[in-house]
């Protein structure tokens, strides 16, 4: 019963370090190509969305608030928030949850004003 059990446990630490390693196909297969990251300012005013599956670089994002911050002296001290959440289920992600800059972002909701809502009001 013993090694049954051992096995079993070596089995699922194995099926979960190689969904790691294959996790990019892994979400390409499970949500498709247009799987964007969306991060907004505070206010939700300015919107930056990352969508690695199209050969966006997360560098990106990063120039493009660095230019927002130098344009609007009001936003030089803010920072940007991850509007995705991570999901814990999705264990092939598990890598990226905690080693991937994405995720590195304080999360919040999005904003009411959000286009991200598509016309459908927050409840």
């Amino acid at each position: 019963m013993k090694k049954n059990i051992v096995k079993l446990v070596i089995f699922i630490v194995l099926m979960i370090a190689i969904s790691n390693v294959f996790s990019g196909l892994i979400n390409l297969i499970a949500f498709g190509v247009g799987k964007g990251y969306t991060y907004e300012t505070f206010d939700g005013k300015y919107k930056f969305t990352f969508i690695p599956s199209k050969g966006s670089r997360f560098e990106r994002i990063e120039n493009k608030f660095g230019l927002l911050q130098q344009n609007e002296p009001q936003y030089i001290d803010t920072k940007l928030r991850r509007t995705f959440k991570c999901e814990p289920y999705h264990f092939w992600n598990w890598y990226s949850y905690l080693f991937s800059e994405e995720y590195d972002f304080q999360y919040s909701e999005l904003s009411n004003d959000s286009i991200h809502y598509r016309g459908f009001k927050k409840q």
